[in-house]
Order: structure tokens, then C-alpha cells, then sequence
């Protein structure tokens, strides 16, 4: 095992990295901070012939920097890494073509990698001593290493079409959202998350997307405070401020228009629930019940007579034979398990499709999003499913804006669009 500390040996690997496919198992001064929040200590890298440290802040060796580590990683020998998402946070610069061993482990076995196990019977005894902040710095460098390279095993190189779109595409992206961060009154959110205090980087926290889910649908829990079900009405939110004001567009009816889409059924233009309302002969707000009961729950014969029930109905018997046929979910971009649905049946695998298709659809959106905010000062800060909150700022072109509506009605998905100075008044 070699510590590369000298631009000799820097170089040594940098030559070997260009031809030999390696593994790469990072960790960080504090993991329980976003790695926006803290440093690379070092990473362990193991090619087909050698094993390597790289440190960056690790006490026990000399520092490289940031730009000689990434000039490592963006060689062209094939490379998988651990935990791609956040070495993309940590490393702005890295060339594409990284392939992540959480998103090959994941599709292989339906589980995720625990990255704390390894290390816990070194962290423990300082937890004891009373040590919280950045323990892995008081761990000696080659113990870590040695802790962390059975991990190595872990690693699997099985691509598909499934495994591309995680790692070309969706986690990238997530990653991307990520950067942003969100600005907060520190006082009002320590008091409301105490547990988070070591969250905040001054006055801005960021939030951590997992895409490893059963659908793909992200969960948004970090330090503590859950992103994705942040309380609208206890004052949850009031802690979350703009630097210019915040815009959220949420979408209007989005999932029965998604199952249009995916059904093949022309939806109209106005008003859906509405349009639904006046079928059943009830009130909007009753019909947004029976709407979401169908939906989700199956749908009775009796509202087989109107006819984008009737479509949708027969998509799910359809649909529950050719995944129970070839025991996979098909979706636009993905093979889900079947066997990682708990207790299949029609309507719970129509679930979630709904759910895997709604986050691949938004994913396409947020791409486009991304692409066309920059430069502009315009922040993406947070998504949840149906919702996009923006930080804009306050003389932000009309027109700017206007074409972001654009981009995400496009398909015929309509938004309503909120503003206000914080989350909470929205």
C-alpha cells in the first residue's frame, strides 16, 4: 500500500491510471456532513496492480490538492468509484464517464451500500471520549484504509440500460440541484433542528437527494431534517429565506395527466379536476377525492362509462401481465424488479410505474432547467416530486421566467406559480 505524496508519485499513478481500470473508495473529514460542507481526508484506490492513498487533508500524509486529485480521477483508464454523487460535489471539475458503485450495487441486490459499518469499531471508542467533529482526522490513515478495502468487494461492473440512466443521467443531476444549497436564518433553523446545527456552511444548508429507492422517486433527508415533507403550516418553512424571492411552481393535476400520457388518453387543456368534477356531478373539491381513490386505490366498474377510466383500467391489466411475463416494471428508461415490489398486484405495480415515470419526466425537465438557469443567477433549490422552488432575482428579466414556465409546461403538464421571501409564505 503506498501514500502518494510526492509529484513523482503523483505522476507514477497519473501514467498508470491513464491504462488500468481502478477503484476509487473516498472518505470524508466529517460523513455526516454534505460534502459541500467539508473536505475530502483522503481515498483509497486500488488498481490491477497496486493500492494507492491519495490524501487531501488526512494528517497522516501530505495534502494534494484538490485540482492534482481530479487530474487523477479524469485520466482515461476505466474507473469506478464509490459514492459518485458527492465526488461530483467535491470535484466541479471531473470529465464524464465515471461509473458509480452504489447505483451497479443497488440493481444488483435492492440495497444500499452502509458506508459506516466498516469504520464503526474505530469511530466508536472516540465517540465514547466525547470526540464529534471531524473523527476521521484522529483515526490513524493506514487503519482507515485497511477498515475500508474488504468494501472494495462490494464492487460489481454489470451495466444495462437501467444502470446508465442512474449514472449518467439521474444522478448527476441530483447532484447538480444539490450545489445550490438553500440560504436560512441560522437562529430560526437550529431552533427548529437543533440536531442539524452542524449543517449549516454560514447561513446556507444543503439538502441530499437518495435515488435508491424502489421507483427512483428521490427521498430528500439530511442531518436530520426531511426536504421532501417539509410541514406547511407549523412554521416549518418560515426559517427558509430567498436571496432575491422565491418562485415555486407546482404542477397542476400532474398525475392523472402523467397517466394520460402514459395511457395514450388526450387530456384537456383546463382544468382536470374540474373536467372530472362535471363527469361525476359533484364538487371539485369532492371530485379530487374519487379522482385520487380511482387512481390509486382501483377503479369501479360503475366509472368505467367515462372513458379515461375506462383506458386506464385496461393499461393496468396490460400493463400487470407484461410485468408479471418478463418480472420486471418496464418504465421509458428503466427495468425495476418485480420481486422488489412487496406483495404484487395490478394496482400496486401501476403505483408505482406512476412513480417511476413521474420522476424520469421530471428529471428530463429539471436537465433542461438546468441548462438554461445558468448564468442567469436564477437558483433550482429544492424539488419535490411535483413542485420546483427557484431563488430569482428581484430584477430578473420577465422574460427569463416566462421561458422556465415554458420549459416545464411543455408536454402539457400546467403550473401555477407562487412567490413570496420565504418558503413559508408561498
Amino acid at each position: 500500500m503506498r501514500i502518494v505524496e510526492s509529484i513523482d508519485e503523483l505522476n507514477e499513478l497519473k501514467v498508470k491510471l491513464e491504462i488500468e481500470p481502478s477503484i476509487w473508495y473516498p472518505l470524508w473529514v466529517d460523513n455526516d456532513k454534505h460534502p459541500l460542507n467539508t473536505t475530502i481526508s483522503f481515498i483509497f484506490v486500488r488498481t490491477l496492480s497496486d493500492r494507492y492513498i491519495v490524501s487531501q487533508q488526512h494528517t497522516d500524509a501530505v495534502s494534494l490538492s484538490n485540482e492534482q486529485i481530479a487530474g487523477l480521477l479524469n485520466t482515461a483508464g476505466d474507473k469506478w468509484v464509490f459514492q459518485k454523487k458527492k465526488l461530483l460535489q467535491s470535484f466541479v471539475t471531473l470529465r464524464e464517464g465515471l461509473n458509480d458503485v452504489d447505483t451497479a450495487y443497488f440493481l444488483k441486490t435492492g440495497e444500499t451500500i452502509d458506508y459506516s459499518q466498516p469504520l464503526q469499531h474505530l469511530v466508536a471508542p472516540l465517540l465514547h471520549k466525547g470526540y464529534r467533529e471531524d473523527i476521521i482526522q484522529s483515526i490513524p490513515i493506514l487503519k482507515l484504509a485497511e477498515a475500508v478495502e474488504p468494501e472494495l468487494l462490494k464492487h460489481t461492473n454489470q451495466k444495462s440500460k437501467t444502470y446508465n440512466w442512474y449514472n449518467d443521467i439521474f444522478l448527476p443531476t441530483l447532484s447538480e440541484i444539490e450545489q445550490f444549497g438553500i440560504r436560512v436564518v441560522g437562529e430560526k433553523f437550529v431552533d427548529r433542528w437543533p440536531q442539524a446545527i452542524k449543517q449549516l456552511k454560514g447561513d446556507v444548508v444543503y439538502t441530499e437527494y437518495n435515488p435508491f429507492t424502489v421507483t427512483g422517486r428521490p427521498s430528500n433527508r439530511h442531518g436530520g431534517v426531511n426536504y421532501a415533507a417539509l410541514n406547511k403550516s407549523d412554521g416549518s418553512r418560515d426559517c427558509f429565506i430567498a436571496d432575491g424571492i422565491f418562485l415555486q411552481m407546482d404542477y397542476n393535476a400532474y398525475h392523472p395527466r402523467l397517466i394520460g400520457k402514459l395511457v395514450g388518453y388526450q387530456m384537456p387543456d383546463g382544468n382536470v379536476h374540474q373536467w372530472l368534477a362535471d363527469q361525476y356531478g359533484c364538487g371539485i373539491d369532492e371530485a379530487k377525492g374519487v379522482t385520487f381513490r380511482l387512481l390509486y386505490g382501483g377503479i369501479d366498474d360503475e366509472f368505467r362509462q367515462i372513458p379515461y377510466f375506462d383506458k386506464v383500467a385496461d393499461f393496468i391489466d396490460r400493463f400487470w401481465d407484461d410485468s408479471v411475463e418478463c418480472d420486471y416494471i418496464r418504465t421509458p428508461n428503466r427495468l425495476i424488479p418485480l420481486s422488489w415490489v412487496e406483495q404484487p398486484n395490478p394496482q400496486k405495480v401501476f403505483n408505482y410505474l406512476l412513480q417511476a415515470f413521474e420522476t424520469e419526466v421530471n428529471i428530463e425537465k429539471i436537465r433542461k432547467v438546468l441548462e438554461y438557469i445558468k448564468g442567469t443567477g436564477i437558483s433550482l433549490n429544492l424539488y419535490t416530486y411535483d413542485s420546483f422552488l427557484f431563488d430569482v432575482p428581484t430584477d430578473v428579466d420577465k422574460e427569463l421566467i416566462r421561458g422556465l414556465k415554458g420549459i416545464l409546461e411543455d408536454g402539457g403538464f400546467p403550473i401555477k406559480a407562487s412567490w413570496g421571501k420565504t418558503y413559508g409564505n408561498l
